[in-house]
């Protein structure tokens, strides 16, 4: 009798641990810090000898504000230029400036002028040459004594320029210089008589030297690209 109750005492023992299940918790992974697709696409800014570099695509210092005395306007202008392409070596701009002064002790003497230039600047790094061809166009007004009336002149010309400039990649103050070569156009006025001789002048010389009236200029610029 007490070799059957051992004998069901163990059976029962086998039962409850075949049917126990032991649970095994996987060993869990550290976190890996996957770089996003801002990240992995980002192109570091490229430096050559310390200096920064245009390269293709890549965003650069491409508006600039700046001052310029005489070249396109004389005296002075006021001109914002926009870099239109992205490339490395060379590039393609465009230009608007003018200035308009007044003064009043002076016969109501106005003096306007307005300008539309391309560009083309080549070098990859701060120091470029710069070569362009635009518009130019001059106003005055002033107020005449003898014949006690107001006067108006307009002079449109074409220009012609190239530069030296210092325009870093990044955004940094700008700076060049060079020469401008203006040529007569035309030239306007309410008075009929003076807008024949003047007309006559500048298209006489086209007949005689095989070319209109134009002058050179030098050219210096200061301001700051972004």
């Amino acid at each position: 009798m007490n070799k059957l109750f051992t004998l069901l005492l163990v059976l029962s023992c086998l039962s409850a641990v075949a049917q126990t299940s032991i649970k095994i918790k996987p060993k869990t992974k550290p976190a890996t810090n996957t770089p996003t697709t801002e990240q992995a696409t980002t192109t570091p800014k490229v430096r050559v000898n310390g200096q920064e570099q245009r390269i293709k695509g890549e965003k650069f210092s491409r508006n600039t504000f700046y001052v310029n005395l005489f070249g396109t306007s004389v005296p002075a202008s006021f001109n914002y230029e926009r870099i239109i392409t992205k490339n490395g070596l060379i590039n393609f701009g465009a230009k608007i400036g003018g200035f308009y002064f007044k003064f009043p002790e002076y016969n109501e003497l106005t003096l306007a002028n307005a300008s539309f230039e391309f560009n083309m600047l080549v070098g990859r790094k701060s120091h470029l040459f710069t070569m362009g061809f635009g518009w130019a166009g001059y106003y005055g007004q002033w107020y005449s004594n003898r014949q006690e009336e107001t006067r108006n002149y307009g002079i449109p010309t074409s220009t012609f320029s190239m530069h030296y400039r210092f325009q870093k990649p990044s955004h940094s103050v700008f700076f060049q210089v060079g020469f401008t070569s203006t040529t007569l156009l035309g030239f306007a006025s309410d008075d009929l008589v003076e807008m024949a001789i003047g007309n006559a002048v500048i298209y006489g010389m086209d007949l005689i030297f095989g070319e209109k009236p134009s002058f050179t200029m030098p050219s210096i610029g200061i301001g700051y690209s972004f």
